[in-house]
């Protein structure tokens, strides 16, 4: 793969997942876990089922615990129930959390039950957390020394363990294992071997509580100069730690939720099922549709100066709206799949369906409620079976622009993250209105 893009690496794979039997070729088998990651969101649910069993064991938890919670679950629930147990199990007490979060509460409750004594006490103090709280996501397999210890106790121990220490310094704790300080090996290794730990440890007012945000608590890790940094509850005792790299990873979600929060797709998989990105989007395509017909009453109030095509005028912002928000949404996770390099020549078709079909059955609802709607405020029957048409049309293009307007911006060198809305906007109100007046003129008027 060091010879090819990451674009030609996974159009090949994509070829080769259309061939049976499916065989993983060499270059791909040296993938690690968040490069398998990638890889599998970057694919449909069908090729993810024909790629799955063929990766290395070894590493499933580990690829679980990368993917995106809407990719991880929809694997997850494929899965045999033994298969699930024996990837929690295999995996450290993080991977565990990540994948436990997505089974019924059932199943987790039994997978628990069977991890090591060790990982099944840290998930469930993980658990005891809530979902935004940074105690959830501290790592509490971390190396802790007493502050009674004697300094060469502690050098032997480090020196026999096969712990990984992921910073120059070890956080130091009491009997009832209060947080009491850092010692750093520097200071370790000069010190007198026959002295106590307390005697160099050093306070640390650098300190998370438990029960902080994972924003605030990713906010004050980054302004430090420290790799790690320790959460204790509020009575001092020690938790674990949140390291920079947390923080990098939980600021690199949160800004990625900013930048799609327009269409509110953003934690959304390319290839989710259509009933579920139909089910997500359709509830702000209702709070849409509010506003809009806010926008159309207020333009009602002029009816009697709009004489005859008062209905015409009224209705029109709905039609230009709900192809909006359908449009956006479309923009919003193309661009997404653009920034991460998940689109590609060989997915941009399935994703160009997919789209379509999430658009039709949208439409389809919300073309419906606005008819009925139509009907009894109007009384008239053509005038609901013309927006209708005209919603569904204007929703399905506004689909299918979400998808071909950002592909080819980057392909002429245009942001689509900064042009991409207002073509958008254009496409969906020239469509919308050229539809939903065109039809009505042909109807009232010929």
């Amino acid at each position: 793969m060091e010879n090819l893009t990451q674009s030609e690496s996974l159009d090949n794979l994509i070829d080769a997942l259309a061939i049976e039997p499916f065989q993983l070729e060499d270059e791909y088998k040296e993938l690690n876990a968040t490069q398998w990651a990638w890889v599998i969101e970057s694919l449909t649910k069908e090729q993810r089922l024909i790629l799955w069993p063929h990766l290395d064991s070894s590493m499933l938890s580990s690829i679980l615990s990368e993917l995106h919670e809407d990719v991880r679950q929809q694997i997850v629930a494929l899965l045999p129930k033994k298969d699930i147990e024996a990837t929690v199990c295999a995996g450290t007490s993080v991977e565990a959390l990540d994948i436990l979060e997505v089974l019924p509460q059932k199943t987790a409750s039994n997978i628990i039950k069977k991890l090591s004594s060790e990982t099944q006490s840290e998930v469930e103090a993980s658990l005891s957390y809530e979902e935004d709280e940074v105690g959830r996501y501290a790592n509490k397999h971390v190396y802790t020394i007493a502050d009674d210890a004697l300094v060469s106790t502690v050098i032997t121990a480090i020196k026999n363990s096969d712990t990984n220490l992921e910073s120059n310094a070890l956080f130091v704790v009491s009997s009832d294992l209060k947080f009491l300080g850092e010692v750093s090996l520097n200071d370790l290794l000069n010190a007198p071997k026959s002295s106590n730990v307390s005697a160099i440890v050093e306070r640390s007012d650098m300190v998370l509580n438990d029960k902080e945000s994972l924003i605030e608590a990713s906010k004050a890790v980054q302004s430090t100069q420290k790799s790690l940094v320790p959460v204790i509850k509020e009575n001092g005792q020690f938790v674990g730690v949140f390291s920079i790299h947390d923080a990098l990873y939980i600021f690199q979600e949160f800004y990625e939720a900013q930048m799609a929060h327009m269409g509110k797709v953003n934690d959304e998989d390319l290839f989710s099922p259509v009933l579920t990105s139909t089910r997500r989007r359709a509830v702000w395509l209702g709070i849409n549709l509010l506003t809009a017909f806010l926008a159309s009453f207020v333009i009602g109030m002029f009816d009697k100066v709009l004489i005859e095509i008062v209905a015409l005028a009224v209705l029109m912002p709905i039609v230009a709206s709900m192809g909006g928000i359908t449009g956006s949404q479309s923009l919003t996770l193309t661009i997404r799949g653009l920034a991460t390099n998940q689109i590609s020549q060989g997915n941009l078709s399935a994703l160009h369906k997919k789209e379509f079909y999430v658009a039709l059955l949208n439409s389809l609802c919300w073309a419906t409620v606005v008819a009925v709607i139509c009907y009894f405020w109007f009384e008239n029957s053509v005038l609901a079976v013309i927006i209708a048409i005209a919603i569904i049309i204007n929703m399905i293009v506004a689909a299918f622009s979400g998808v071909f307007i950002p592909v080819i911006l980057e392909k002429m060198g245009v942001d689509p993250a900064i042009a991409g809305s207002v073509i958008l906007t254009t496409v969906t109100d020239v469509v919308g209105f050229f539809v939903f007046l065109g039809g009505a003129s042909i109807i009232f008027l010929w």
